[in-house]
């Protein structure tokens, strides 16, 4: 029996789909927030994946405003990503590097310092973010 044309189409076009939303896991608004000594700090990670596994976004709250990703890889379920912030305690660029994992409605994350965290912080933290709904 022959297939019609049309039949045939949708099937490509959903074969080659399968590897964009395969990587669609991390797109999305991530809510999050981290226990520091002035109380909670809260944040949104809002991001995108493209075909070629390039995850990009921003990290905002209502404090700092929206900070663009950089650096933004994406492989299977795993993410990474940099954050840089202006205007550090020295006047000069802080950069924090993040890795996570995608599970589900989860994002497991660590974020590490590069160089000397500000104020004798923790250089390496770990939290999990959630999909907004």
């Amino acid at each position: 029996m022959r297939m019609p044309f049309r039949a045939l189409l949708v099937l490509a076009a959903g074969a080659l789909a399968l590897p964009i939303l395969a990587q669609q896991g991390a797109a999305g608004r991530w809510n999050a927030s981290v226990d520091t000594p002035q109380g909670p700090f809260a944040f949104v990670f809002e991001f995108a994946v493209d075909a070629a596994g390039k995850l990009t976004g921003s990290m905002q709250n209502e404090f700092i405003g929206a900070v663009p990703i950089k650096d933004g890889v994406v492989n299977g379920s795993d993410i990474s990503f940099k954050l840089t912030f202006e205007g550090g305690p020295d006047g000069g660029a802080i950069t924090i590097g993040y890795t996570g994992t995608v599970k589900g409605d989860e994002l497991a994350m660590k974020s590490k310092f590069e160089g000397t965290p500000p104020g004798g912080g923790p250089a390496e933290m770990t939290f999990t973010a959630t999909r907004a709904k």
